[in-house]
Formats: structure tokens, sequence, C-alpha cells
């Protein structure tokens, strides 16, 4: 058993038809930090970091990172979700950028609002704005009751 051995998520492979549009995205919107640009292979490969979160992005123009038709079929990523403070922010940001939205803002269950958004490639990116005082209390006093 490797459990252990096991230190968690180490980051998510993007491969994307423009890395100028996946860096734009990433980098200038959302903030994410170069920790890494590098060629391999023959290809540009660029590591970006915000938080705990890394994504390790590559352009690969002759075949597409994500293919609408197989979206929520279970085959290969389906989204990635990123953590945010104020999600309605975001939202502002991202439309005024030319970004559509995937969804309207939802609530799963009480203290945490979410949002998909279509980024490059049409990548589905999931914002979550977590409410922690309110998950606390949930957990402390047993309601997990939804709404």
């Amino acid at each position: 058993m490797l459990a252990k051995n096991v230190t968690g998520l180490n980051h998510i492979a993007l491969q994307v038809s423009s890395l100028d549009e996946g860096l734009r995205f990433f980098r200038d919107l959302l903030g994410f930090k170069i920790k890494l640009d590098f060629e391999y292979r023959g290809l540009r490969i660029v590591n970006l970091r915000a938080g705990k979160v890394e994504i390790e992005m590559w352009e690969r123009a002759d075949k597409p990172a994500v293919r609408p038709e197989k979206a929520m079929q279970g085959q290969g990523v389906n989204h990635i979700a990123i953590g945010v403070k104020d999600i309605d922010h975001v939202i502002e940001v991202l439309q005024s950028e030319g970004y559509v939205l995937a969804t309207d803002i939802y609530e799963p269950t009480r203290g945490i609002r979410e949002v998909v958004v279509f980024g490059p490639d049409h990548i589905e990116v999931q914002f979550v704005e977590e409410n922690v005082p309110l998950l606390i209390w949930r957990a402390l006093t047993g309601d997990f009751k939804n709404g």
C-alpha cells in the first residue's frame, strides 16, 4: 500500500491550442505565477502556481485539449476547480474579458457558492467560494442539510 508515501496532488496538466491564451487566462487574469518555463521534446512547457494549485501547460494546436462532445462523458479531465475569495468579482472580471459562463452561480450547500466558466479551449474552470466560518459552524453543530 502506498498511502503513506502519497503527499497529494502535484499538478494538473493541460494541453491547449494556444499557450498565449492559456497564459492570458491563468497568469494574467487569475494571477498564477510562472514556476517553470522550459522546452521538452520540442514543446514549450510552462508550470504555473497559485497557492497549492499547480498547472502544467503546453501548446499543441493539432490536438485539442478538450473536445466539447466528450464533456460530461467521463473521458479525460471534466473540469478544474479553483478556490476564490470573491466569486462575484471573479465573474465580473472574466466576463469583461469575454469569457462565457457555463453556469450561473449556484450554491450546492449553504456556505459554498460555485460557478463554471469556459476557459481556454472551452476547458471548464469551476470557481469555488467557501464561507469557512459557516462551514465550520455547520460541521460543529451537525447541520449538514442543504439550503
